[in-house]
């Protein structure tokens, strides 16, 4: 058994493990995306379109409740579309808007926004207020759903491990069937066959706990450095986060907590039945 209970701490680690960045992605995504707010200027002529930027910067810059204003140049936005237009499009034909990105202290509230689009509209009327929460709404979802399916994983895994733990106590049980017949003779309760049970199945648990834990944090380790390689903005904030590394250890003992509970129920339901 603590082979089988350490393959299926291994998986049920891993699941926990990816629940545990998804959450901590989102925690962070939706923290910094709910303070930023993006200005578009929509003005075909650039001579125009760039001194509204320059003014509606200098305008927010300072103001209450905000922490920075960012003008992004025409450059930094033609290459933010120059992977979706390319970049002979982009040069020749189209005129891409002007970007000013603000960024406030805390997310602000829609009294905050409405204050904001009318320090704005005498200042520049063709401007739009994008906030970046709403177009990235369809990613948080993703978010949501992939967290849900890690914690179904996780939920299964353990019903799998207490099935496994209630099969081999029965076995045990009726291989030792005629010893334990003589331990009742004897006097010894249902209780103390269960408590022996109970020592057995928390040491094979515990075997198996640290073994699957140890090949899961190899992994972690192993994946943490390719993760690193990878271009930075793709994939580079992929990690486990600070109380992960709390709450992963305390899954094999919670584990073994449960596989105990399992074991007693199963020594004192069966002992009835036959004894």
């Amino acid at each position: 058994m603590p082979w089988v209970i350490a393959i299926m701490m291994f998986l049920t680690l891993l699941a926990a493990a990816v629940g545990l960045i998804l959450v901590d992605a989102a925690r962070e995504g939706s923290d910094d995306l709910a303070s930023r707010v993006t200005i578009q200027i929509i003005e075909a002529d650039p001579i125009a379109r760039t001194a509204q930027r320059s003014k509606l910067a200098q305008a927010l810059s300072g103001q209450s409740g905000i922490a920075s204003v960012n003008a992004i140049s025409d450059a930094e936005v033609r290459e933010l579309l120059e992977p979706w237009l390319g970049g002979g499009v982009i040069d020749t034909d189209i005129p891409v808007p002007a970007l000013v990105d603000v960024t406030f202290a805390a997310p602000p509230s829609a009294a905050q926004l409405d204050a904001l689009r009318q320090r704005i509209k005498p200042l520049v009327s063709n401007a739009r207020l994008d906030r970046h929460t709403a177009w990235l709404a369809p990613y948080f979802q993703l978010m949501r759903a992939l967290l849900w399916l890690a914690g179904g994983v996780v939920l299964l895994l353990l019903m799998a491990t207490s099935a496994t733990v209630i099969l081999a106590v029965r076995s045990a049980l009726n291989t030792h069937r005629e010893t334990i017949g003589i331990m009742h003779m004897l006097g010894g309760a249902d209780l103390q066959v269960a408590r022996l049970f109970q020592r057995r199945v928390a040491l094979d648990c515990l075997m198996g706990g640290v073994i699957g834990l140890a090949a899961a944090t190899a992994v972690f380790w192993l994946l943490a450095g390719r993760i690193a390689a990878v271009e930075p903005g793709v994939m580079s904030a992929a990690a486990i986060p600070w109380f992960g590394w709390v709450v992963l250890p305390f899954i094999p003992v919670a584990v073994t907590g449960l596989a105990m509970l399992m074991a007693k129920w199963t020594v004192i339901s069966a002992l009835r039945r036959m004894l």
